[in-house]
This record gives structure tokens, sequence and C-alpha cells, in this order.
């Protein structure tokens, strides 16, 4: 107001101004000012027009000023009002926090005057569990020709294994073998039905049927798809020289005891222990073992066994993992008769060259009057390389892809003990375990030349060629019918040869 006020008096000085000095024209010049008088007029005109024009500007910007003022006046009331809405909600925020700090204080009042926390953990651990369930297994198709049998045929095996994950604790694993030999009929069997119980990192208990924990074939090598070779070493064969399976408990564990890799792992095991065949009408040396022992069979006494194994190399070592280890199984088999085991292993990985051994020896005592005691040996080594470390041939992606997915092995085996049974020689190979007969002299030996093709980690195809190489000695013993066997001398055993091809698939 105060510029439109004092602009107002500038233009009324300016115009008196202009008036005095019109005067003066005029009364100087009043015969012939009628032109300049005419452009004083004009003048008059354009000062009033802008005079106007001022003042509808200076309204213009009183207008704004004024819509300014009542704009801040609410914006200063919201802000008002929001200050009074954060303090309310502070208030309420204290109130809540106050509230439930002393609901949560009565609440594990309450827990610690009934239960303890990990007692509560464990209780809703056991209530609720996992409840995972798992099917892993392998397949395989195969095909056989024996040359001392004269035998060219087809075999199935299926054997899907069941895992059943209770909580963090309880695990539940079983397995279902279902083979078709020769086409005439399924064989069913239950190889595995377990219940682990995980103590803690370092501990678990197992209990039920198991592979035997002696060595390491049985346990971690026997899958079909598992195994580099078709069949079984000698002294894990059809006719082997430990029980394959047993019916009991186990305590097993492990510790690191020096860098990352560098472990050691035990198995200890209570079982009902060794049976053979019950079908002769005395024991003799060279009987079979029983392939499982569900329940212990005129036995005072049950069998115990230990595996321990170390780790020598950390896992960044150059000189690749090595594993080394020794077992022992012992327990009695009939009125109080010892039967005693031992045996020691190695397995060694390095790049694309992988290898493993064993040697196990076992003494069976015999009833007073037996002729001989039953001592029997076996061992193996085998070696493998993955032709992916070898530099490309330059034939062709798909000829060096091929050759790449290659592993040629070869395997040594062998057998020794006094007698083998003629009336427990089948004449029919096993799936997985033997593609020929002869491995039952009593001093077995065997060449074998592999060759798998890896289409996947864990689906491959495989070719194995058997060659049998018994050594003379030892005795054939045959009852037919009678109740004192015949003894024939091993002297000049037959060679066989067995050609055996396999697709197999691990899933």
């Amino acid at each position: 107001m105060v510029m439109r006020k004092s602009g107002a008096f500038a233009l009324l000085g300016i115009a008196l101004t202009f008036f005095a000095q019109a005067h003066a024209v005029l009364a100087d010049d009043a015969a012939g000012g009628g032109s300049d008088l005419a452009a004083i007029k004009h003048e008059i005109v354009i000062l009033k027009q802008n005079d106007q024009a001022q003042r509808k500007r200076l309204d213009d910007e009183d207008k704004l000023i004024k819509s300014l003022e009542r704009k801040l006046q609410g914006v200063e009331g919201s802000n008002h009002d929001l200050s009074n809405k954060e303090q309310a909600l502070e208030i309420t925020n204290t109130h809540l926090q106050s509230e439930t700090t002393a609901q949560l204080q009565q609440m594990e009042q309450h827990l610690s005057d009934s239960i303890s926390p990990n007692e509560f953990d464990s209780a809703i651990n056991r209530y609720l569990g996992t409840h995972q369930f798992t099917l892993v297994g392998g397949a395989a198709g195969e095909f056989i020709y024996d040359r001392q049998n004269a035998q060219n045929t087809f075999s199935l095996l299926f054997e899907p294994i069941f895992l059943y994950r209770l909580n963090d604790w309880i695990l539940f694993e079983g397995s279902i073998e279902a083979s078709l030999p020769q086409g005439s009929g399924a064989d069913f069997e239950l190889p595995v039905a377990t219940a682990h119980f995980f103590l803690n990192d370092y501990m678990e208990i197992n209990a039920g049927i198991f592979d035997q924990p002696f060595g390491d074939f049985y346990e971690d090598q026997s899958p079909v798809w598992v195994n580099r070779f078709i069949t079984a070493p000698l002294m894990y064969g059809v006719n082997p020289i430990i029980p394959p399976t047993d019916v009991g408990m186990q305590v097993r564990g492990g510790l690191q005891w020096g860098k990352l890799g560098q472990d050691f792992d035990y198995t200890t095991w209570a079982a009902n222990g060794p049976s053979f065949d019950s079908s002769l009408p005395e024991p003799v040396a060279g009987q079979a073992l029983n392939g499982q022992n569900n329940i212990g069979v005129n036995t005072n006494g049950r069998a115990m066994g230990a595996r321990f194994r170390v780790y020598p190399f950390p896992l960044d070592s150059p000189l690749g993992r090595l594993e080394l280890g020794a077992s022992t199984y012992d327990g009695k088999w009939q009125d109080s008769l010892w039967f005693n085991s031992w045996g020691v292993d190695f397995a060694y990985l390095n790049g694309n060259l992988q290898a493993r051994g064993e040697f196990a020896e076992t003494y069976r005592q015999m009833p007073a009057g037996t002729p001989s005691a039953d001592n029997r040996q076996g061992w193996y080594v085998q070696a493998g390389y993955f032709l992916q470390g070898i530099p490309s041939v330059h034939m062709g992606d798909k000829v060096d892809d091929l050759i790449h997915r290659l592993e040629p092995l070869v395997r040594y085996s062998g057998v020794n003990q006094r007698a083998v049974v003629a009336d427990e020689v089948p004449t029919t190979p096993s799936f997985g375990f033997s593609g020929s007969a002869a491995v039952f002299s009593p001093h077995a030996r065997e060449v074998a030349l592999g060759l798998d093709y890896w289409i996947a980690p864990s689906i491959v195809w495989q070719t194995e060629a058997d060659f049998e190489l018994p050594q003379s000695g030892g005795y054939s013993l045959t009852f037919n019918g009678a109740q004192t066997p015949t003894s024939t001398a091993v002297n000049h055993p037959q060679n066989d040869f067995a050609l055996i091809t396999q697709f197999a698939i691990g899933f």
C-alpha cells in the first residue's frame, strides 16, 4: 500500500509540473500554439493510460500478496496439526512398547517356570518334524555271455531306495532289489532297511539291516552306477569271504584332525553275525556264507566289527585324495565256534586317475572231527583313467567329445581257500557280482578289462571282459545226497571267459 501511494503522488507531481509548463507556453504563444496544444493533450491521454495500467498492476500484486498470505496461514495451521498428531503417536507407541515388554516378560517367566527353551524347541521339532520323502536308487540292464556255461542272457535290475526324514535327527532308509535274471521270474530282496539317528555333528546310530561296513565295497561301491566295473572283485562276488549284509546296530562318526580334508572316521557295530549254508548235512571247509543274516541261528554270541579310515592329504594337496582303511569282523557262528576276519584297503583319486585295492583274511573255527580248518584270503587292485585328461586328438568335435567320455579300466582279483562245495556252485551269473561261474575255484584268479562311456555323471554304458585264470590246488567237495562229501583235488581248473555289457542309471 505504501508503494501504491508513493506512486500516485509522483504521478500527481509530474502532472502539476506539466500543467505549469503548458500554461506558460500557452501564455507566451496564445495565437499560434494550436498544434502544440494538441500534442500536449495527446501526451496527457498517454499519461492517463499509463497511470491506469500502473494502478491495475498494483491491484493485481496486492491480490496476489493477500492470496499468498492466506496460503501461508493454511500451511502453518497444517503444520501445527501434524505436530499435535506426531506427539500423540509418540505417546501411543511408548504405551504399546511398555505393554509388549510386560507381556513378553510374563511369557518368558511362564516358560521358564514350566519348560526350558531347549526343551521347548526339541518338543516342537519332535511334534512337527520335516517329513521329507525322497526316492533315489538305480536301474540297469545287461547282457552276459559266458563261454564255459554257453550262456547268452539278458538281465534287468531295479533298486529303488526310499529315504524318509522325520526331522533333523531321524532318517529311515529302505531299499528293494528286484532282479530278473533269465526271464523266468523276478527275484525280490530287502538288502537294506535302516533307521539313522543323528546324535550330533560327529556321531550317529544306525539300526536295522545294513550293508556290511567291512572295507568299503559293499557300502560305497556296490550300486550298479557307482561301481566302475559291472562285476564285483572275487572276494566280494557270488561266493564272498565276508557276509554282504547283517542285522544289528552301528555307531558311526568322524572328525577333522588337520587342515580341510584331513579327516578320520570310524564305524563300530554289533550284529547277528555270520551264518553258513544250512542245507549241507555237516559243516565243511569252503561252505558258502548266507547272503543275509536276518536272525542269529545256533549262535551263542553276536558278532562285533570295527572300521577305521584316515585321509592324510588336505583337499588342496597336489598329491590328490588318499583313503587308508582297516577293518575287523569277529563273531561266533555255531556252538561257540569263532569266525575272525581282518582287512586293509586304500582308495586314491588324483585328477582323472582313480585306483583302489584291498586285502582281507578270514578264519572259521570248525567243529571237532572236521579234517581241515577253513581259512580264506581275498584281494583286488584296480585302476582307471578318464580320457578327458588327454589333449584333443583333432578328429572333429564329436569324435573328441566321445573319446573324452571314455574311462578304460583294469582289475586283478583273487581268492584262496581250501575247498569249494560243488553243490553250491550256481550256473547262473549273478547280477552286479559275477559274469562267470569259474570264480568258485578254490584258488580263483581273474583279470577284468573294462571300458565305461559316461553319458552323464550318473548314467553310464559299461563293457567288461572277464578272464578267469584259476590255479591248481584245493578241493572240490560233492555230497550227492550222502552225509559225507566226496573230495576231489582241483589240479587242472578250466579257464573261463565272460563278456558283459550294461547300461546303468542312478537317480
